[in-house]
């Protein structure tokens, strides 16, 4: 009997070896990938498997998904058994049942994944399949979108002695309160996620001393849960650092005592996509720890006040707003001095018009720890000079979207702090050497309406050394003007810089004052005391010899002519050409689109007069300054009275200062009906109807 066990013993010992040697030959199934410690086997194209093949011996982990798998009877896991498996993903396949010993192979375990598999929507199904995980070592388990409903107080009742940390049950249809249902696991849960549930009730009777995320965003809760244990002013969470109450039907947050009794650690607090209309004073100066407050779009009707936001501890704020019109408060930020990070994105700031620079300083003057300001799509193009000198520390600004244009650039750019700045898809037309960045390390200026010319020569040759310092390029950098370029790459426009300054004016001065010092000072009294009748008689007398006619009818090659300065060319782009061409159809001569190249500016302006129906004058300082506007004036009056019917029209876009103000302005401004631009939204439509049908008369 001896023998005949010991010869059954080296039997088993050698099957047992040779199963050890056959083990780690196995090489990775051709419908799965193998990388180091991780298999994947996802079923693609039909190679839907229905059974967990073998696998190398050095499997832990094993991603198994899109698969075929419908019941997992006790010995599913067989072929796996004898591996180290800690990871089991099982998430897309079509499991309907399983069997209760069925994860008894796999006492490894920790990270179980079951998400979307529909067939498992009975909580029932789920609790006894717990039953062979009792014993595992399970620390993370995803029930997501399985359509579960309602989840029984002993759910969790066979993992109870697990060490499971952390649970995750989102986008299912749960209604039950998730506070009976986590009671078996508090001992060791950290987090918990209910997001995109039916939950409209939570309460704790139990503490669950390690718990530090709570996630029950998209759910259907009225109120903040009470996190003390029932019937009493104990925390039930007392270490909860991460508390996301987001897009639900919250319409009331009072804080203040209740959250420091209930909530003594918290240090991410999501409120947003909320009812909320009211937050309670101080609802949050009580939390020392807190550093992270999300407060996006709230109810309409929702107005921060002074000390909502008060809390010395607070540094990430978001508070950003798609719909809402922030009043101004002045004092809104004075208790929240410690921000490093503002993002206020689509907030519409009610400020006045001619205070804006004041009162924006006095809103941001507290945050002088600022890192990081965004202010996307805030509609703020003008920013006082010294605002930024008051934040020292901030890094990163966020201007997109706000209609900011190139006068502000350099008010930017000299904040020695700044690295990133973010422009995209504003009124910039040019960058050059007045406005360039020089400290900046990162800046995006795309979508802008840039002016292919030699304004921006400089530009593109400061880009061939600095692409890296300009984020996106070249995607999205078209230009807009001229119309032979609108709408190609920035990256395909090239000038070279001695065509657009052949020669040193400073060279062309020097000749020309050699050669005619002695006639400028015998007739420069005359010239400048009659500059402008000169002028007038001497083109009007060339427009006669040449013999120009007024044109009538259905004859004019355009609709309206525009007088203005280049200065104005952004209110031309942005706002004229897009309603009266685009909305009115009006056909434009402008005079940076239209002018035939070579010709003389005053050949070009007087044939497109005589061959404009209207001559639409854009009244500015900037165009009562340049001498070439006040020429345009003076052949548009002598235009008019030609003609049988007033053609001029006359738009003011700013009030005219007094030094600007010439005799012919003034005589245009009393003989002629003129239109005031307004920065009011309500105004504006009004506006645009006046002048398309004074432009249509």
């Amino acid at each position: 009997m001896d023998e005949i066990t010991s010869a059954l013993i080296i039997l088993v010992l050698i099957f047992n070896v040779y199963s050890e040697l056959v083990q780690k030959n196995i090489s990775c199934p051709s419908v799965c990938k193998c990388n180091g410690n991780t298999t994947t086997c996802e079923g693609h194209d039909g190679s839907r498997l229905e059974y967990i093949p073998q696998l190398p011996e050095n499997t832990t982990h094993l991603v198994f998904r899109h698969n075929h798998l419908g019941y997992l009877q006790k010995g599913v896991f067989k072929n796996v058994s004898n591996l180290y498996l800690i990871n089991l993903d099982l998430s897309s396949n079509r499991i309907n049942k399983i069997d209760k010993m069925a994860f008894q192979m796999l006492p490894n375990l920790q990270f179980l994944d079951l998400s979307e598999n529909k067939g498992l929507h009975s909580s029932k199904k789920l609790h006894s399949a717990f039953l062979g995980l009792q014993n595992s070592a399970l620390t993370e388990i995803r029930l997501t979108k399985l359509r579960l409903n309602n989840l029984f107080e002993d759910f969790f009742l066979y993992l109870r002695n697990t060490s499971l940390e952390r649970v995750f049950f989102d986008d299912n249809v749960i209604i039950s309160n998730i506070g009976d249902v986590i009671s078996p696991l508090s001992s060791h849960l950290r987090e918990i996620s209910f997001k995109g549930n039916q939950i409209s009730k939570v309460s704790f009777n139990k503490t669950m001393p390690y718990m530090e995320v709570v996630a029950l965003s998209n759910n259907k809760l009225l109120s903040v849960p009470n996190f003390c244990n029932i019937g009493t002013n104990r925390p039930s969470c007392p270490n909860l650092k991460e508390l996301d109450l987001s897009d639900n039907l919250i319409s009331v947050v009072t804080g203040g005592k209740l959250f420091r009794q209930c909530l003594p650690r918290i240090q991410k607090l999501f409120l947003g996509y909320n009812k909320i209309k009211t937050l309670g004073k101080n609802f949050i100066s009580l939390l020392p720890y807190l550093v992270y407050l999300s407060i996006e779009n709230l109810d309409p009707q929702f107005t921060p006040c002074e000390f909502s936001l008060n809390s010395s501890s607070l540094q990430y704020l978001y508070m950003g707003d798609k719909l809402k019109d922030l009043r101004y408060n002045p004092h809104l930020f004075n208790y929240t001095r410690n921000l490093k990070l503002l993002d206020m994105t689509g907030l519409q700031f009610v400020l006045s018009h001619k205070k804006t620079g004041k009162q924006l300083f006095e809103l941001f003057k507290p945050l002088t720890r600022l890192e990081e300001l965004i202010l996307k799509r805030t509609s703020l193009s003008t920013f006082p000079a010294t605002l930024f000198r008051v934040m020292p520390k901030l890094t990163k600004l966020s201007l997109q979207d706000c209609f900011f244009n190139e006068t502000n650039l350099k008010k930017l750019f000299a904040l020695a702090s700044l690295k990133v700045l973010l422009l995209d898809n504003n009124l910039i037309t040019s960058v050059n050497e007045t406005n360039i960045p020089i400290k900046i390390e990162q800046i995006s200026l795309k979508g802008n309406p840039f002016l292919c010319t030699c304004d921006i020569v400089f530009f593109r040759k400061w880009i061939e050394t600095n692409s890296k310092r300009l984020l996106g390029w070249p995607n999205n950098y078209t230009c807009n003007l001229p119309q032979e370029w609108k709408g190609k790459s920035l990256a395909d426009f090239h000038l070279s810089y001695r065509f657009c300054h052949p020669i040193n004016p400073y060279i062309i001065m020097a000749i020309s004052i050699s050669f005619a010092v002695l006639v400028i000072v015998t007739v420069s009294c005359i010239i400048y005391k009659k500059r402008w009748h000169i002028k007038y008689y001497f083109y009007l007398l060339r427009a006669k010899k040449r013999g120009y006619e007024v044109l009538g009818g259905d004859h004019f090659a355009f609709d309206v002519f525009v007088a203005y300065n280049s200065l104005d060319r952004v209110w031309v782009i942005s706002e004229m050409i897009p309603r009266l061409e685009n909305k009115e159809n009006l056909k434009l001569c402008l005079h940076d689109r239209d002018f035939q190249v070579g010709k003389l500016i005053v050949d070009n302006i007087t044939e497109a007069m005589h061959k404009s129906r209207k001559i639409l004058i854009i009244l500015s300082n900037s165009f009562a300054q340049s001498h070439w506007c006040r020429f345009e004036t003076m052949m548009a009056q002598l235009h008019s009275i030609n003609q049988v019917e007033n053609t001029v029209v006359v738009v003011v876009l700013e009030n005219i200062l007094t030094k600007n103000m010439n005799n012919s302005l003034h005589l245009l401004l009393k003989s002629t009906t003129f239109i005031e631009w307004t920065n009011e939204k309500t105004a504006q439509e009004m506006f645009w109807e006046r002048l398309a049908s004074a432009l249509r008369d």
